[in-house]
């Protein structure tokens, strides 16, 4: 009777626990897709907080937006990386 009840606990914790994942692997490919691309859009251009900050001129750098592009870049490996955790954790459970 204890056993089950353990099991009913641990059940919605692991759903939650692959949810989590899967939350963490879309957020880290939305981020890095966004940090990849719109450094060499016209939105990085012509952001309005640009206008207030003195350091507009390092933030349109090239070398700036190549760094900015390579943490995008590191990103969608973080989640390329966690994704294929996930499917060898999800293959070895079997469902």
């Amino acid at each position: 009777m204890c056993l089950l009840c353990l099991l009913w606990l641990i059940s919605p914790l692991a759903s939650m626990n692959r949810l989590l994942a899967v939350a963490f692997i879309l957020f880290c490919f939305e981020i890095g897709l966004f940090l990849v691309f719109v450094p060499w859009s016209n939105l990085w251009e012509h952001n309005a907080l640009l206008i207030y900050l003195p350091l507009r001129g390092l933030l349109l750098n090239n070398f700036v937006r190549g760094a900015v592009s390579g943490l995008g870049m590191i990103d969608l490996f973080l989640g390329l990386g966690e994704l294929t955790r996930f499917w060898k954790s999800f293959r070895l459970i079997g469902r």
